[in-house]
């Protein structure tokens, strides 16, 4: 189907029938002529078995049996993957209609692209349905600081992952921050406005429940960013004089230039998502930790932006038993 490039979907799930079934509706909807889809499941125990085979003649390929976790699910279905382009979807996530399709067009249109990315609409039980995308403006420093994007919303080419490789299994939590800074480190990504996915927020899924693990693996991931560059060790020291640097020696592959305005700003922001992920946890320490670090590289930084402006005074002079308080009462509301 010549006009068609084939788009691998793959669906890790595990115990996670409550959802499974909206996931591979959304995907199969899409009626797209050229889809090839797989589910890959870790061994589940509910009722995810009968859900997958009662689509199962629609499925390109699809297991249940136990794996190492989610990385581990995925890397099954990239091994299999022929498409010309590839995204994985959660087993509670979706995708929007004329995703697929959406996606096509935005290669076809941008030969160059090894990434498109777009928005999302984050849905969950008593919660507002809400947009969200990426940071407007030059993106070079958040390609490089975190996962900027919404996953669910991203596609890359089938020549991202033969030279990439597969998901780090070392990484539980930052995998895919891990797994497309490689590619940005190197190519081009495409930003598109269009929406296509829904990404559900539920107090089971690991970016509500284990909110700090992932600020760890920024921190393990960022670390091996700065150790690609021979121009970032003044960044690399006042992370480490603040404990926020992992001394490991792996380095990645870097075609692209950047300079340092640019890696430092990757810096400021990459500690400020670590930060935000360690205050949604309440590890107070943690986050008085970062907001000094971030001061002694810019100052600026810190005072121009109000809500880490706003934090930085709760820190200080609000209990933490009080401020877990507000937090669960905001919650609440």
């Amino acid at each position: 189907m010549p006009n068609y490039p084939k788009i691998t979907v793959i669906t890790p799930s595990f115990n996670q029938g409550e959802f499974l079934e909206h996931t591979i509706t959304s995907i199969l909807s899409q009626n797209y002529p050229n889809l090839e889809y797989m589910i890959i499941d870790g061994g589940s125990t509910d009722n995810s078995v009968e859900i997958i085979n009662k689509y199962a003649a629609q499925l390109t390929y699809f297991v249940s049996e136990k794996d190492n976790g989610q990385s581990d699910a995925i890397n099954k279905g990239l091994q299999r993957a022929t498409g010309e382009y590839i995204t994985w979807i959660n087993s509670d996530d979706q995708l929007l209609p004329n995703a697929l399709q959406t996606v096509a067009q935005c290669f076809k249109e941008n030969p160059a692209a090894w990434v498109v990315h777009g928005r999302t609409i984050l849905f969950g039980e008593e919660m507002e349905e809400q947009e969200k995308g990426c940071p407007s403006g030059d993106l070079a420093s958040h390609y490089l600081a975190s996962l900027p994007f919404p996953q669910p919303s991203s596609f890359f080419s089938k020549a991202a992952l033969d030279e990439v490789g597969l998901l780090n299994a070392d990484y539980h939590y930052g995998m895919d921050y891990d797994f497309f800074v490689k590619i940005a480190l190197n190519h081009d990504f495409l930003v598109t406005e269009h929406l296509l996915s829904k990404y559900l927020m539920h107090t089971n899924s690991k970016s509500v429940s284990q909110t700090y693990r992932f600020a760890d693996d920024y921190g393990r991931v960022f670390s091996r960013v700065l150790r690609s560059f021979n121009f970032s060790q003044p960044l690399i020291e006042k992370l480490i004089d603040f404990g926020l640097y992992d001394k490991g020696k792996d380095t990645y592959t870097v075609t692209k230039t950047f300079d340092y305005q640019t890696l430092q700003q990757a810096t400021l922001l990459n500690l400020r998502y670590r930060l935000a992920f360690y205050y949604e946890d309440m590890l107070l320490d943690r986050v008085k930790t970062i907001l000094e670090c971030m001061k002694a590289i810019d100052a600026t930084f810190v005072a121009n932006d109000a809500e880490l402006s706003q934090i930085d005074l709760k820190t200080k002079f609000v209990p933490k038993l009080i401020l877990q308080q507000l937090r669960k009462f905001k919650r609440s509301l």
